[in-house]
């Protein structure tokens, strides 16, 4: 919400009333009287006016929030019907006809997840599309200070920033080959990428290992690699090798940390911090700022010669 206060006058001082209105998403709903000022000389048909528009407007706004809830509990329910539908998926971004990006309902090879829903990126920095999009972050509105159940079964929306969910991840990538593309954007504007021609995530039984092919092309470096063989960690779930502190608990996010990291997509999203907490990249720029934009996606392997 956003709240303005203004103060309207009718042609003399004892005509003076301040009020206040009240912004949901850039339309302006609701208006209440903060102060009437001399109020012995004020019209009193005036305020009564002002009054019965602010209940007016008021009801409008309540009755607009119980819409906005009810839509939310209908998204709710459809995906939960979605995922029920085993007629209506693809087993993955790479079967979906349509050369548009979009959203699609998964269901990779192997039947060890239900389907769910997935944003599928035909448009990649290689100029091929068939990725499923398991990451993605361009604004920091979305907190990736997460618990471990949070990451193991995903957040945040699927078009718009979230993270996938390690079991859905692990799901995908236990049905065949798969190679991992990172897209990355500095404050800066300048943009680069790795592609790894292997990437491969356990079940929860190894608290979801990472297992990381060569990165085989690419501009932006190879800062995954000491995450290769790493165990997941969240701030309350460390697994990493450090002895002396827990790496996700400090750097505030959940990723496969060594001792601790030369990369970390999930880190807090901001420029630049002296204890290298942003969401970063090493080898980017052979430092630890804090990246703009980052992407993670995967698709199924076919026989491509990468040399």
């Amino acid at each position: 919400f956003i709240h303005a206060t203004y103060t309207i006058k009718n042609g003399s001082p004892c005509d003076s009333t301040t009020v206040r209105m009240r912004s949901y998403r850039g339309l302006w709903l609701g208006l209440s009287i903060l102060s009437v000022l001399n109020s012995s000389c004020c019209s009193t048909t005036f305020v009564d006016k002002l009054k019965e528009f602010e209940e007016r407007i008021s009801a409008q706004f309540n009755q607009l929030s119980e819409q906005i809830k009810s839509i939310r509990e209908q998204q709710i329910i459809l995906r939960e019907e979605l995922s029920k539908n085993t007629g209506a998926y693809y087993a993955s971004c790479r079967a979906v006809p349509s050369n548009s990006s979009n959203l699609h309902m998964i269901r990779p090879r192997g039947g060890v997840t239900l389907p769910f829903i997935a944003y599928c990126n035909q448009r990649s920095s290689l100029g091929s599309g068939g990725w499923i999009v398991i990451h993605r972050r361009y604004n920091g509105q979305l907190d990736f200070e997460r618990s471990w159940q949070e990451y193991k079964e995903g957040f945040g929306e699927p078009d718009e920033e979230h993270w996938l969910g390690l079991k859905k991840i692990h799901g995908i990538t236990r049905s065949g080959e798969h190679e991992l593309l990172v897209e990355l954007r500095d404050f800066d504007g300048t943009g680069k990428y790795a592609l790894y021609d292997g990437f491969e995530v356990s079940d929860e039984g190894t608290n979801f290992t990472l297992s990381l092919g060569r990165m085989s092309r690419g501009t932006a470096g190879d800062s995954m690699r000491v995450s290769d063989g790493m165990q997941f960690s969240t701030p309350d779930r460390d697994n990493d090798r450090d002895g002396n502190k827990s790496c996700a608990e400090f750097y505030r996010s959940g990723w496969w940390f060594n001792f601790c990291m030369e990369a970390n997509l999930n880190g807090l999203y901001k420029q630049k911090d002296d204890q290298h907490q942003t969401m970063n990249w090493y080898r980017f720029r052979k430092d630890y700022q804090g990246l703009k934009e980052a992407t993670m996606m995967i698709r199924e392997k076919l026989d491509i010669n990468y040399d």
